[in-house]
């Protein structure tokens, strides 16, 4: 039988039962598809599986952190007697050019990324010597200003040295991280080893959905969720994604799903729709037929109330509600966190808290998840985009967060404190129109509710 005694869980035991069946997937995973090299070009987003070792000191070598003039402290003593010392200008030395000696009792005019000449051992920024210019034969330095040994001096190796782990093992390879993998040495064609997800097996589809760019006739719509699901499962890391189109009969549908299966390989397929309590539920009615161990029930939560889980021929099967926002939204509340947790092939969920902009009425007996913007404020306020209903899906992309309504009778009012789930997404605005400075508050207030 394919129900289980209860036919409700909460969010917390769904999602645990989400990550034992990733867990089940994780087991049959081959370990080859667990972690391989991919040329760093590619692994933008991706989970680093093992670490990355520095090739190179990196600053490769010691330099100014500043425009100023390089010294010898002890050529600076004089000033705490005379209340200053003037010292000659010797050289310029530009950043890129190569090294050269420092001539004791001088100052040497460096630029910011210039090697530090052999011998210096403190850079004194140009806006604190007489004159604080470049053109100048001589500079005078005062007591107060004269620098303490290795001030404004960049080491060689003082971000990381030569064998030493730059980025370890579970660095999301972000912007800042690719930066670190430049500024080592490394071009888009070396290879970097990365996390992947499981083979993923997407199937979407019913009678009345048709593909983009085919003519839609009366009734239907464009199939939205076979897209979304394989964008986002690429985007968290999935070794592949691979897709089927199934209609609205449940042998056929069985049939088909059972073909794909042996031709993709898969170590998870994640269904959407066909789940719930109409008459023509093919995800449900086909596994039911099938006599799978799958459970089919409700979620305490909206959207995406309806859910599935279970195995196919010890494949697992996670079937997601049908309408966009419902598939989406159970991706990131569900799906994240066990391919965070299981497979570490993506970042995990991020949660935040804001103030509500506008005062919201919640469910009685249900969480909800409303797609939110964070408004650029001091302190964060937080506006929903769209209403509930689960077909808004360009509201949703409009969304930079969920935002958790608890269950209540009474309404939230403007200025409550929420928890939100960060998501990737939303949109660009100009802080200028909307911010708190714009508007003429203090810098660092606190608005009230």
């Amino acid at each position: 039988m394919s129900r289980t005694p209860s036919a409700h869980r909460t969010i917390s035991e769904h999602r645990e039962a989400v990550r034992a069946l990733l867990r089940c997937a994780r087991a049959r995973g081959r370990e080859d598809d667990a972690a391989r090299p991919v040329p760093l070009a590619a692994a933008r987003g991706r989970v680093l599986a093992e670490d990355l070792v520095a090739p190179l000191d990196l600053p490769p070598h010691t330099n100014s952190q500043m425009d100023g003039f390089a010294v010898r402290v002890a050529d600076l003593a004089p000033a705490h007697r005379a209340g200053q010392v003037t010292l000659p200008v010797h050289g310029t030395r530009a950043a890129g050019a190569a090294p050269a000696p420092h001539v004791p009792g001088t100052a040497t005019a460096v630029m910011t990324g210039a090697v530090l000449p052999e011998g210096a051992d403190a850079v004194i920024p140009v806006e604190r010597v007489l004159p604080p210019r470049f053109d100048t034969p001589t500079v005078t330095v005062a007591a107060a200003d004269v620098p303490r040994e290795g001030s404004f001096v960049r080491e060689a190796g003082s971000d990381v040295a030569r064998g030493e782990v730059a980025l370890p093992a579970g660095t999301v390879l972000g912007a800042a991280a690719l930066g670190a993998c430049a500024a080592l040495g490394l071009t888009g064609e070396d290879p970097v080893t990365v996390q992947h997800g499981p083979r993923v097996l997407v199937v979407s589809g019913g009678d009345e959905v048709v593909p983009a760019g085919r003519p839609l006739p009366a009734g239907s719509v464009h199939d939205a969720n076979g897209p979304l699901l394989e964008a986002w499962l690429t985007g968290q890391g999935a070794a592949r994604v691979s897709r089927l189109r199934v209609d609205d009969d449940p042998h056929a549908f069985l049939g088909a799903l059972r073909a794909a299966l042996e031709e993709s390989r898969a170590d998870l397929v994640v269904t959407s729709g066909g789940i719930s309590a109409g008459a023509f539920e093919v995800v449900r009615q086909g596994l039911e037929r099938a006599g799978t161990r799958m459970w089919f029930g409700h979620v305490d939560m909206q959207p995406g109330g309806p859910q599935g889980c279970g195995l196919l021929r010890g494949t697992p099967v996670l079937c997601l509600p049908g309408n966009p926002v419902s598939t989406w939204v159970s991706c990131e509340v569900f799906l994240r966190a066990a391919l965070a947790d299981v497979w570490a092939c993506c970042p995990p969920a991020r949660w935040t808290s804001a103030r509500l902009d506008a005062p919201v009425e919640p469910l009685e007996s249900r969480t909800q998840l409303r797609r939110g913007t964070l408004l650029p404020t001091a302190p964060a306020r937080v506006a929903l985009v769209g209403g509930a209903s689960s077909h808004l899906l360009t509201a949703a992309a409009r969304a930079d967060v969920l935002v958790r309504i608890p269950p209540g009778t009474g309404t939230l009012p403007r200025g409550t404190e929420m928890d939100m789930l960060v998501l990737d997404g939303g949109v660009v605005t100009r802080c200028s129109e909307t911010s708190d400075e714009a508007a003429g508050a203090p810098r660092g207030a606190r608005n009230g509710p």
